[in-house]
């Protein structure tokens, strides 16, 4: 993928990882503090797998990829168990 794509996705993962206190799928604090690459720590979620996007051109693809809105803020052990399955956030938020 070109460079602009990946600046593009940083960009809005950086974002969305920034505001972030829980994670979307199991709901307990993201940990800032995990060393990369672990379990706990933050990771974003394509909410629609860009894996699963057959049919759209490149273009649309990348877009999808890079928009703040089809991401969300987990841990990178719950988002590697999810896989490339399209699901519904499992976080239900207390504050009603």
């Amino acid at each position: 993928m070109p460079r602009i794509y990946d600046y593009a996705y940083e960009k809005a993962r950086k974002r969305v990882l920034d505001g972030a206190q829980v994670c979307a799928i199991c709901g307990r604090p993201l940990d800032r503090d995990a060393p990369p690459r672990s379990r706990w720590s933050p990771s974003a979620d394509h909410l629609l797998p860009v894996s699963r996007t057959i049919g759209m051109d490149d273009a649309t693809r990348r877009a999808l990829a890079c928009d703040p809105q089809n991401l969300r803020a987990v841990h990178l052990g719950c988002n590697s168990r999810r896989g490339a399955r399209p699901d519904k956030p499992r976080h239900v938020s207390r504050s009603w």
